[in-house]
């Protein structure tokens, strides 16, 4: 009877521990896809911007080009 307890106790102590390691891998498999995925958001954002002020910056040069016309 005790030795039952015993293979029993093995069992729950070796669930226990792949259980606590399976939830370390999930939680590190999760933040590394929360790190890339801010990541590529990052890097749109960045692109976004970049675009936003090149066509600002051309639309300034456009206008003052139109008043150096009218200026002149």
């Amino acid at each position: 009877m005790m030795k039952n307890y015993l293979i029993l106790l093995a069992v729950i102590c070796l669930a226990a521990c792949n259980t606590a390691e399976g939830v370390k891998k999930d939680v590190a498999i999760g933040a590394e896809k929360t790190g890339e995925a801010l990541h590529k958001g990052g890097e749109a954002v960045g692109s976004a911007l970049h675009k936003g002020g090149e066509a600002v910056g051309d639309a300034l040069k456009k206008g003052g080009d139109a008043v150096q016309k009218v200026v002149e």
